[in-house]
């Protein structure tokens, strides 16, 4: 049995675009964090790889002191659970680290409604 270059051409773009589907930007979506104190809730993570969501203080476009970590699955996580070490002074940063140590995503989020 042969192949037409065209059929291998084809074979291998509906493999890319597959393969394409699972693969996305990383992203926070942190939800509501008014009167956080103990535990960050983010309400949906989408990372790349397995990575590890840190939290920190976030005040005047500075990041302050890291509150608390998180790892997370390559992929969709929802309902994501951080215990913070203290509760914020400010509002908060919500950064996704890869396993080489470089941000994924980035989100502020406003502590005070």
């Amino acid at each position: 049995m042969t192949f037409s270059l065209k059929t291998l051409s084809a074979a291998a773009i509906v493999a890319v675009a597959g393969s394409a589907a699972f693969a996305g930007p990383n992203y926070i979506i942190p939800g509501d964090q008014s009167d956080l104190k103990t535990v960050a809730s983010v309400d949906l993570v989408r990372a790349d790889e397995n990575a590890t969501l840190q939290v920190y203080n976030f005040h005047g476009g500075e990041r302050g002191a890291l509150l608390g970590a998180a790892d997370v699955n390559a992929g969709a996580n929802t309902n994501v659970k951080v215990r913070l070490t203290a509760a914020p002074t400010s509002d908060v940063e919500f950064v996704l680290v890869g396993s080489n140590g470089a941000p994924l995503a980035i989100k502020t989020a406003d502590t005070y409604q």
